[in-house]
């Protein structure tokens, strides 16, 4: 496919082309909202060799792409221009794609229902579902999942979430991500809504990119901002991350989404989170409108709920950091986060030892939760266990380190002279 139209919500933005292997995207004349924070509007078009961040954000990966072409690629291909304008509407955030001079098709079918969701002991269902509802799936990552509107056990009224499943690779991983975000939540972080299916198998998530009203919200993942492509999502720091959250979230919340990082950073520390790419975390915001280059956007921006927590470590027990700080992808002691929290994101030691208060007392909290999770699922006990020995261990001993040896760096040195003036 050469021309795909690219559409924020249900009005035309402008064309995206692929020619001679060069990717141009170029603004409509009548455009009065910019699509992409890194991409105001102007009369030049934006020329990238590879796919536009923006646009590759929501490609799907793995699983769901191999569903996808499966079942589309013998009868319209499986470029990726094909494949944003195959998922058309379903994606997260407010852009949509249509093949060009085409209108935008709505993709409809039937609508579960969350309490058949949650309560199925059918093992197969996610299979089922992904055959239904691949097509609509804008959502990138490796781990299966799709987007679905679902209806809800209280009023029936239609949920949008994002579903999950897993492969045998990685057992348990729904009550190992369940347990993981309920600790975030615990800690203060904005987490979507989220449930576990009763046999473990369905992970499903309020979307976070949609106002109470239903209406699409902007988001931006890291790898957009900082203008890389999917591939890139582990080719970054922690540090250059800061500087992100300062470049584009709105003056006002700069403090809180520092604070709140530094926050995601302890507890993926803790409870040994390798996979904490640019892609899984990122800023939302209602509106570019009249965005033009040079300026600053006229709508608040700040740091997306969090979403995408697991412990790694019970299946790569060798497993660094998705991202580096200081240089390595070593995970950090209590000093290099310590500086971390105090350089990067502009936190004094009342506010650090909050946050690391406020986590570790999370941690406490969610551990009925992991006691609960293995009696209902045995096969879940040994990843339970590695995350609370990790939880256990906590920060206090590497900060007890610290402490113990500054003071004796205290004691040796040797004493200030009085300068004090004679009368």
């Amino acid at each position: 496919m050469a021309d795909i139209d690219v559409y924020i919500t249900d009005q035309i933005a402008g064309r995206l082309t692929n020619t001679d292997g060069k990717h141009v995207f170029s603004y409509h004349h009548n455009a009065v909202e910019a699509l992409s924070l890194t991409m105001p509007l102007r009369t030049e078009s934006y020329s990238f060799q590879a796919l536009h961040p923006i646009f590759q954000m929501n490609l799907p990966e793995g699983h769901l792409r191999q569903a996808i072409e499966q079942a589309t690629a013998k009868q319209y291909g499986s470029d990726d221009l094909t494949l944003l304008a195959i998922i058309g509407s379903k994606q997260i955030g407010r852009l949509s794609y249509a093949r060009a001079d085409k209108p935008l098709i709505e993709t409809e079918g039937a609508i579960p229902d969350l309490k058949t969701l949650l309560g199925s002991d059918d093992t197969t269902l996610f299979d089922q579902l992904l055959t239904r509802f691949a097509t609509s799936s804008g959502v990138a990552g490796v781990q299966p999942k799709i987007l679905l509107d679902i209806k809800t056990k209280a009023s029936l009224t239609l949920q949008s979430t994002i579903v999950k499943s897993w492969g045998n690779e990685y057992p348990e991983l729904g009550c190992n991500e369940y347990a993981c975000l309920t600790l975030a939540r615990h800690a203060g972080l904005q987490v979507p809504e989220t449930f576990l299916s009763d046999n473990g198998k369905l992970l499903i998530s309020k979307r976070f990119d949609l106002n109470q009203q239903g209406d699409s919200l902007g988001f931006e993942d890291f790898c957009v901002l900082q203008g890389k492509g999917t591939k890139e999502k582990y080719d970054a720091s922690l540090e250059s991350c800061t500087h992100t959250l300062r470049q584009y979230v709105s003056p006002i919340y700069q403090q809180q989404a520092l604070y709140d990082f530094f926050k995601l950073t302890l507890v993926n520390t803790l409870i040994r989170n390798g996979d904490a790419h640019l892609k899984n975390s990122g800023v939302i915001y209602s509106h570019l409108q009249q965005y033009q280059q040079g300026e600053n956007p006229q709508s608040e921006r700040q740091l997306a709920p969090i979403f995408d927590i697991v412990s790694t470590v019970p299946y790569l027990p060798n497993d660094t950091m998705a991202l580096t700080l200081t240089g390595s992808k070593r995970w950090p002691n209590w000093k290099v986060l310590e500086q971390f929290g105090k350089q990067h994101c502009a936190l004094n030691s009342k506010k650090i030892n909050q946050a690391v208060e406020e986590v570790e007392q999370a941690a406490i909290q969610t551990q009925p939760l992991l006691n609960d999770l293995v009696k209902q699922h045995p096969a879940f006990a040994p990843i339970a266990e590695t995350i609370t020995n990790h939880c256990r261990r906590g920060f206090s001993l590497d900060r007890d380190k610290v402490k113990t040896r500054s003071r004796a760096i205290a004691a040796k040195a040797p004493p200030t002279k009085n300068h004090q003036t004679k009368e």
